[in-house]
Order: C-alpha cells, then sequence, then structure tokens
C-alpha cells in the first residue's frame, strides 16, 4: 500500500525531501511549498488527497495547528534535536572557524542547548538564545539576530527558519541554517506514514450506534435516517430501538461535522445513543451496550464511544476527553486490585494528577474534577491512603467557620 504524504514547507526543504526518497516505492510526496511559515494555513487549503501531512517545523505546524483540528488525517512535524544543533555548531567551528561565544541561535527548546553544553563539558558559551515561540512572527526572529549583529554583539546569527535566514541574507548579515540531518528527516518522514497506517487501521474498524428511544410515542426515525446518511451508515430498528452499521473513520468524521451534531441535538429528551468499535459486529455492539450504559442524566445530552482497546471518548459534543476502560500495566492491575477503583477512575485520577499545576488537593477539589459528591471523592481518597496510594499532608483552614479540609498528595507515577 502506497502512503501519499503532502510535505509543507520551504523549497529548500521540499528539495531535501524529494532528494532522500526519490527510489521508495511505498510512499509518495506531494510538496507544497511557502516563502514564509505563515502561508502553512493557506496550502492547507489547496490539499490534494493525502494519508498524512509533513510539516518542515514547528513554525508551520502552529500556524495550521487551528486548521488541523479539522483534517481526519494525521500531522507531524520536523522536530529540532540536539543532534541538529550539535552538528551546526560542529560545522562552524571546524569549517569556518566561527567563535561560537559570538554566535546568536533560535531554538525551539533551551533544554538543546543545554545538553549540548553539558556534553562539551561546559567548555564553549552560547550567550544568545532566542526561544521560538508557537506562532512568533518571522520579523520578530529576523529582529532579534539583526539587532545583535549591529550591535557588534554576534558575527554569525544560526536560524532554525528558512525564510529568516533569507532576511538576514538580505540584510548583509552573516548567517547559516540549522543543519537537519537526514536521519532525522527520513525518521519524520517514517513517522508520517506509520501514523497513516495507523489511522487507515483504526478507521477501517467496524463500529456500531445504538439509538434507544426514552419514549415509544417519539417519533425519531427522521433524524436516524439523516445521521445515518452523514456516517455513511447502514440501518435498522427493532423494538423502538435504531442499530447503526457503520465504521470508526465514518464516526470520527460525523463527529466533527456540524449538521450531525445539528440533527444529534433534536434528539434532546427523546433518545439515548452511544457507539462501540471492534474487531467484529458482535465486539461493536458489545462496546455499544456498555457506552450506552454511561450515559447519566447529570451528563446532559450527549453520546459516548468505546473503541476497541477499551478507551471511552466523549462526552460528545460536550468534551473530546479519552478515559482508558481497561489497565494492563501490572502497577495499575495492582492499584485496582487493592483499591477496587474502576480502570475508569483510575484513568481520570491519573488525568488530575498530570493537569494540576500543584501537588496538593483537597477532596472537594477531587469532586469537582470528577464531577461528583465530596462525600464520593472523600470514599475514593479514603481507599487511596489506605493503600499508600495517596497520603494526607496537611490542612487547609476554609473561609467559613467549621473543620479544616485535609490536603492530600498521590503518591503513584502518573506517567504509565
Amino acid at each position: 500500500m502506497k502512503i501519499k504524504i503532502a510535505v509543507i514547507g520551504s523549497t529548500d526543504f521540499c528539495q531535501r525531501t524529494e532528494q532522500l526518497v526519490n527510489n521508495r516505492k511505498d510512499i509518495e510526496l506531494n510538496w507544497y511549498r511557502y516563502a514564509e511559515p505563515s502561508e502553512a494555513p493557506s496550502l492547507l487549503q489547496t490539499l490534494k488527497p493525502c494519508d498524512a501531512l509533513l510539516f518542515s517545523g514547528s513554525l508551520p505546524y502552529f500556524y495550521s495547528k487551528k486548521l488541523l483540528e479539522n483534517l481526519p488525517i494525521p500531522a507531524v512535524y520536523l522536530q529540532q534535536d540536539e543532534t541538529a544543533l550539535a552538528i551546526t555548531l560542529l560545522h562552524l567551528s571546524t569549517q569556518n572557524q566561527q567563535e561560537l561565544s559570538r554566535v546568536s541561535i533560535d531554538v525551539r527548546e533551551q533544554s538543546y542547548i543545554e545538553h549540548v553544553l553539558n556534553d562539551l563539558g561546559r567548555s564553549v558559551e552560547l550567550p544568545f538564545v532566542h526561544l521560538l515561540k508557537d506562532d512568533e512572527k518571522i520579523t520578530t526572529i529576523t529582529s532579534y539576530h539583526q539587532t545583535l549583529s549591529l550591535q557588534g554583539k554576534t558575527d554569525m546569527a544560526i536560524t532554525s527558519v528558512h525564510a529568516v535566514f533569507e532576511q538576514l541574507q538580505q540584510q548583509n548579515i552573516p548567517a547559516c541554517k540549522m543543519i537537519d540531518p537526514e536521519s532525522t528527516i527520513l525518521r519524520s518522514i517514517e513517522q508520517a506514514k506509520q501514523q497513516a497506517l495507523l489511522q487507515k487501521s483504526n478507521s477501517a474498524q467496524i463500529a456500531v450506534g445504538i439509538v434507544k428511544s426514552i419514549s415509544s410515542r417519539q417519533n425519531v426515525e427522521t433524524s436516524i435516517a439523516k445521521m445515518a446518511s452523514i456516517m455513511q451508515a447502514r440501518w435498522s430498528v427493532h423494538d423502538g430501538d435504531f442499530t447503526l452499521y457503520t465504521s470508526m473513520g465514518n464516526i470520527e468524521s460525523a463527529i466533527k461535522n456540524k449538521e450531525f451534531l445539528s440533527t444529534f441535538q433534536s434528539l434532546a429528551t427523546k433518545a439515548k445513543m452511544a457507539f462501540g468499535c471492534g474487531e467484529s459486529i458482535i465486539d461493536a455492539t458489545e462496546n455499544a451496550n456498555f457506552a450506552l450504559n454511561l450515559i447519566q442524566l447529570s451528563d446532559g445530552h450527549c453520546f459516548y464511544m468505546l473503541d476497541t482497546n477499551k478507551r471511552l471518548h466523549g462526552p460528545f459534543p460536550q468534551s473530546e476527553v479519552t478515559v482508558e476502560m481497561k489497565i494492563t500495566e501490572p502497577a495499575l492491575v495492582e492499584m485496582a486490585e487493592k483499591t477496587k477503583l474502576s480502570p475508569a477512575n483510575i484513568s481520570k485520577l491519573m488525568q488530575y494528577s498530570l493537569m494540576r499545576q500543584t501537588k496538593q488537593f483537597t477532596a472537594n477539589d477531587l469532586a469537582l474534577y470528577l464531577d461528583v459528591s465530596r462525600r464520593t471523592a472523600e470514599r475514593t481518597l479514603k481507599k487511596l491512603v489506605d493503600y499508600k496510594y495517596a497520603t494526607i499532608i496537611g490542612e487547609e483552614m476554609t473561609y467559613r467557620q467549621g473543620r479544616p479540609r485535609a490536603l492530600y498528595e498521590f503518591n503513584f507515577h502518573p506517567y504509565f
């Protein structure tokens, strides 16, 4: 299967990728060239059908991020790393005899600089470093290098952005481009290919939707037929309940379709809906029924989708959160067995731990996040404390009269 990848980048980057994959039979590259990274969003609107997107760097990718949310294909970008920085510095110091302390440089992450300098035993210094921001203007980056050069503080500018390099050259300011190693470019192309293959595999999975009428007096067939048409689904009805047969890819596209969501909203107070995916119709139907049973009145009018890996997506259209409904990591299996907490609740606890800016929290904080009562949150925390997955580290005085609230910290590792 040949994978089509759209490459969005500078002319120089597009030429390099063309040379590197000239004899590849498993991929086909289509090139979309820009003069500046800010032109990337407009190039997206001219895309021909493809399986994945590859951006030449972080700037064009982040310029395009809002548009990418509506595209059903994966997108990756060439990520700068320590290897690119080290090769560029080595080239300057050996070929050009450049004193590195008089070089200005723009990079994505400060850590790249730190790692390279540590590897060199701090034998060199790079005092002039500009950290690139997500949607930074090219003129801002150019101005940084230009100012240092005109002030006589630098003799050379290293830039990660081709458009900045060209602007500096036009102003007769000595500059060089960050050298992207061939291995890094090939790895990014391979990453785009593998993500496209994974997307195709997931999209082709069987999906079943179940719509259960709340009242037999409600006529929902017109809405079901309309949604089925948008999802390219076949449907049947039995005892007032509707079953839709389609693919996961069609559901993912429908979720982003305004007409589909509007039609779903017309079912409010009339029916409940959920989807399941699986390797067979039986598996998909089982997952759809499981997702249907999770819909509570407190959720409002919404629907869930449970995929073949037991990941619960939703509630749609309010949220696109994904919750693990099964756990295979030994440490998490042990945690579930000891505390008797469900995989879904453990998944939510891990997400809560990752999203918090501070480690300490109260039962009320957790209750608000889980959308449960404080008493329920306290029972959950008691289980965690009993088995040393959480610790009471102090108390927090309330603004009103009453007992101080306990302050907790998690003791488990959230990065499983």
